[in-house]
């Protein structure tokens, strides 16, 4: 691991000397400059951890070296010095972004307590800054896989929609990715900084959601043991979903209504007003026109939710989007069991084309993932998908079948056809699974017209 590396702002040449001794004594690197344009230099010349600023630099203060210094590198940690240990300078030290201060003449010992606590501060601020780079690139709209142009359409409002602070409603049966949807909005959004925050209301008896919302005092209703905070003081400064918002009563919906006109709520038991700085996205897979029409949904609250809308497709209308979306659930879920799956054949691919996925994307990563973990080969074939889905690809292709003997016909040259995939080709395997003998199964074979398939290892030269 390198040495943290120390910036020393001082201008007195001494003081700089006593610094630099006694902490590369400790094991770090020392980087020393004697003014505020030498600091900001240092700062862009080389990665820094911690920044040790003096309070008094000739006509200047070590409050604007450190605002210098954190605008250029926001992951830096300073650590204030004064020979005037009052209340004022600290406090002045501290708003500027200074993690501690000292005071002169400095003790060391006391002082490597200082820094160690601000290296660990630095740490933290790294592996948040990190965390924060993955969020930003896994949820921003650029990497929405798709390929549709229902789904660049898609792409090109969440986009607009960042760049605003406008309420959304997110629309969409249930799989199609809306929560996705939202974050990228946050993410992609001047806010993603702040919280992003997810109230999913179904989940919550209709009793305890305006607390959830809102937040409640102690001894608010019964059980109220403590003051609680609502998701609106949760997301302050980001952005908050109500998900699945049709379902909100009718009671709360008033409160909501307020809250986005005048950006005002009250915690339970309380007559306090509360501010909260939170833009807010809703999302539903219900009609809110027709909950409106049946006074279940208030018109002004839709209205006030209704200024951005984006209505995100069923996978059946865009089903150019699953060869990519296919590959990269593979890849994803390859990784994650040490697997290196190269892709789909023609036929695996044909199934899932052919399927309907009433359950949307989430239901094809599921199939997906599920085909990944049973897989044996580096090659993803039909018979590594679900059975379900092969079953209601077979049904779809099957011929209306009136009569009792075309449904028959129909039934076994569908699980025949099941058998002899699931074997490889092999008859005598096929027929184990089906319960007839090999005989009888060459008969069905060849009185429902099969095509000659794979010779059976088992008994070479046999058709």
């Amino acid at each position: 691991m390198s040495q943290p590396v120390i910036l020393i702002i001082e201008d007195d040449p001494l003081q700089r000397k006593l610094f630099r001794s006694n902490l590369e004594a400790g094991g770090f690197q020392v980087v020393e400059a004697a003014s505020r344009k030498e600091a900001r230099d240092a700062v862009l010349a080389r990665p820094v951890d911690v920044a040790v600023v003096d309070y008094k630099l000739g006509a200047e203060t070590g409050v604007e070296v450190i605002k210098d210094i954190l605008a250029e590198n926001p992951l830096v940690t300073p650590i204030m010095v004064t020979a005037y240990g009052n209340i004022e300078r600290a406090v002045e030290a501290i708003r500027s972004g200074a993690y501690d201060y000292i005071v002169k003449p400095v003790d060391f010992e006391k002082f490597r307590l200082v820094l160690e606590r601000a290296l660990e501060r630095q740490t933290l601020k790294k592996e948040i800054s990190v965390l924060q780079d993955r969020l930003e690139d896994k949820f921003s709209a650029k990497n929405f896989v798709f390929a549709s142009s229902s789904m660049e359409d898609v792409a090109g409002l969440i986009m607009k929609a960042a760049r605003s602070d406008a309420t959304v409603i997110v629309s969409g049966e249930t799989g199609t990715g809306k929560d996705l949807v939202a974050r990228a909005i946050h993410y992609s959004s001047k806010r993603k900084k702040g919280p992003y925050v997810a109230l999913n209301i179904p989940a919550l008896p209709e009793s305890l959601i305006e607390g959830e919302l809102f937040g409640s005092e102690k001894g608010a209703f019964t059980g109220a043991h403590e003051r609680k905070i609502g998701k609106f003081e949760s997301a302050a400064g980001g952005t908050l979903l109500l998900d699945e918002i049709g379902d909100l009563p009718l009671q709360t919906q008033v409160k909501l209504l307020r809250f986005l006109q005048d950006r005002e709520f009250f915690r339970l038991g309380s007559n306090q007003p509360l501010r909260a700085d939170v833009r807010v996205i809703a999302a539903t897979n219900r009609d809110l026109e027709a909950l409106m029409k049946e006074g279940k949904f208030r018109t002004d609250l839709f209205y006030r939710l209704n200024v951005i809308r984006i209505q995100v497709p069923p996978l059946r209308r865009r089903k150019e989007d699953i060869p990519p979306l296919a590959d990269h659930f593979l890849r994803k879920y390859g990784q994650r069991e040490g697997k290196k799956i190269q892709g789909l054949t023609r036929e695996a691919l044909s199934v899932l084309m052919s399927y309907p996925f009433p359950g949307n994307v989430r239901e094809l990563e599921n199939a997906v993932e599920r085909a990944v973990v049973f897989a044996d080969g580096d090659i993803l074939g039909a018979s590594d998908l679900p059975v379900f889905l092969r079953e209601r690809t077979e049904e779809d292709l099957l011929p209306a079948a009136d009569s009792l003997v075309d449904k028959v016909r129909g039934l076994e040259t569908r699980e025949i056809r099941r058998a002899l995939r699931e074997s490889g080709g092999v008859k005598s395997k096929a027929a184990r699974a089906l319960g007839i003998t090999e005989r009888m199964l060459s008969y069905k074979l060849k009185t429902y017209g099969f095509a000659p398939g794979p010779k059976d290892p088992e008994k070479p030269g046999q058709a």
